[in-house]
């Protein structure tokens, strides 16, 4: 794959190689802990009508980590842009979890480059910190403060194993091959630097997001932890014109777990947006 390289680190990504002049262009973000295997369900059923780029997220495939250690929110967002400046033209976005809330933050960087914004349970926890949401608030800061614990004290396992326990349920890492719980393992440190950007993040930000005014779809499961119930609470009330669907019976990780599912809706959203007839789904 590709490797960008700019003065806030490096970035490798995934480029479907579509280059028709007139093919709508597209952005997928991956969640933590995955990189943008995750999105090859989507990308297949979307087909080279479109020109589909997906990155590695900082610390996660075969994005390394910067020689001076974990990028802050704001360089991880300069990385992005670097990418955004190479597509021509206006962007769709997608994200899931952490790469929703860079997919949100990006968008508010970049208002008059996305052409559209569609999120799957985006983990922007900092909106929470200041509103009505104590219980959501109380529920994923005392699991952030657990995780960053464990990996302060080495033990990446353990944090793996409460983060999917928290994310999918009770004996996720374990129920899966040895390679990917190795890959989980290793993304830990990383996901604790996400965490405490995550939880200072919001304030001076929530304001700039009632002003977004491309085209939105808000997609939640149904089964979905009490801190995500509050962070899409709060993206509903500041983002009062976005489509808002609630998947019944899905959990937080269905775009991996249930992609044709939530695909789905993603593609009903985008073909809507860019104005092209639905692919047929093999």
């Amino acid at each position: 794959m590709p490797m960008l390289e700019t003065a806030a680190g490096r970035l490798s990504w995934f480029d479907n190689g579509c280059v028709e002049d007139n093919a709508p262009r597209l952005m997928l973000l991956h969640s933590g802990a995955a990189s943008h295997r995750q999105w090859r369900p989507l990308i297949a059923a979307l087909g080279c009508g479109w020109h589909i780029v997906a990155p590695d997220l900082v610390g996660h495939g075969e994005t390394p980590m910067p020689d001076h250690g974990r990028p802050t929110l704001e360089e991880e967002i300069a990385l992005l842009t670097a990418l955004l400046e190479r597509m021509e033209g206006p962007v769709h976005l997608v994200g899931h979890s952490y790469g929703g809330a860079m997919a949100l933050e990006l968008a508010r960087h970049q208002p008059r480059r996305i052409a559209s914004l569609a999120m799957y349970e985006p983990v922007a926890f900092g909106l929470l910190r200041d509103s009505s949401q104590y219980d959501a608030w109380h529920e994923i800061a005392l699991v952030a403060q657990r995780h960053i614990e464990l990996v302060a004290n080495s033990d990446a396992r353990a944090a793996a194993v409460a983060f999917l326990d928290y994310w999918v349920g009770p004996g996720a890492l374990q129920a899966m091959p040895e390679h990917m719980q190795a890959y989980v393992a290793s993304c830990m440190s990383t996901v604790a630097s996400q965490f405490r950007e995550l939880l200072q993040a919001g304030g001076t930000r929530a304001a700039g997001l009632k002003s977004l005014a491309m085209p939105v779809l808000l997609l939640c499961g149904s089964e979905t932890t009490l801190a995500m119930r509050g962070v899409i609470a709060e993206l509903r009330r500041l983002l009062s014109a976005a489509h808002y669907i609630n998947l019944a019976g899905a959990a937080h990780m269905a775009p991996v777990v249930q992609p044709d599912r939530v695909n789905s809706y993603l593609i009903d959203f985008l073909q809507s947006v860019a104005g092209m007839p639905e692919p047929q789904m093999a």
